[in-house]
């Protein structure tokens, strides 16, 4: 009897080992691809750097379905950046 307890806990554990380690690579994996959009959504915020050198940005941005703030603004400025030209 004790030997059949203690194979249930010994495998009852190394499921456990496993789940976690599958649980800690999904959760990196989730933080890799937030960080990633939190880096790109800088970059497309910086408007230091010029609009054109910010395109690949915002592409990739989109390409990793990226939405809001960052998009809102992309698409704000574009549009701000036509009226000017529009006016002169």
């Amino acid at each position: 009897m004790d030997n059949i307890l203690g194979l249930i806990g010994t495998i009852t554990g190394v499921e456990g080992l496993l789940i976690s380690v599958l649980v800690v690579r999904w959760q990196a994996k989730v933080q890799a691809r937030s960080d990633r959009l939190s880096f790109l959504s800088d970059r497309i915020f910086d408007i230091s750097i010029p609009r054109e050198l910010r395109q690949p940005f915002y592409e990739e941005y989109i390409s990793m379905k990226g939405n809001g703030t960052a998009v809102k603004f992309w698409l704000m400025e574009e549009k701000m950046q036509r009226e000017k030209a529009q006016a002169v």
